[in-house]
């Protein structure tokens, strides 16, 4: 008794402790205080977030004097400002300019299916051109060959009429 129950048991212990799991990203998002003076006793002029873009006047310590929004003035922490520009702008922009090109590519795209059909329809003309310049070639031969047929046919009967002409002429002296 002991072993079945055992055996029924067990599936229920290894599949009741389904957990949910999801995906989730630690945000990147920061704020920190703008304040009249370097310190953090001195009152909070504003509050700026992440990526924001701000002119370093001065520095003191570890803090730093900013402009920002429209020419406001502040003092922050000098650790949390940074020279480079901010991997989630760099991000935009370079997502901007991807879309920029995937559009120039499908522009390319039609433009290549547009001048591989004027190439099949050139290809086309060259061809025809070509047959019909080979029967322009082969017309001045013709007409060679026609004068040369008939220069030979008339010469042929000249050459008869003069045979028969001269073997008339000694028929006629053998018959007397």
């Amino acid at each position: 008794m002991k072993k079945f129950f055992f055996i029924i048991l067990i599936p229920f212990i290894l599949f009741s402790s389904t957990t949910y799991s999801k995906t989730m990203y630690v945000t990147d998002t920061l704020y920190i205080m703008a304040r009249s003076q370097p310190g953090v006793d001195f009152k909070i002029v504003d509050q700026l977030s992440s990526n924001e873009r701000v002119n370093l006047l001065r520095t003191e310590e570890s803090w730093a004097q900013i402009s920002f929004k429209d020419n406001k003035t502040g003092w922050v922490l000098e650790r949390f400002l940074a020279e480079e520009t901010p991997k989630s702008i760099q991000i935009a922009e370079l997502k901007e300019t991807l879309n920029a090109q995937a559009e120039k590519i499908a522009a390319l795209e039609k433009e290549n299916i547009t001048l591989k059909q004027s190439k099949a329809e050139m290809a086309e003309l060259i061809s025809s051109l070509k047959i019909e310049n080979q029967s322009l070639k082969e017309a001045p031969y013709r007409i060679m060959l026609l004068l040369a047929g008939v220069g030979i046919f008339l010469f042929g009967c000249i050459i008869t009429l003069i045979l028969q002409r001269t073997g008339q002429k000694k028929r006629s002296r053998l018959s007397f």
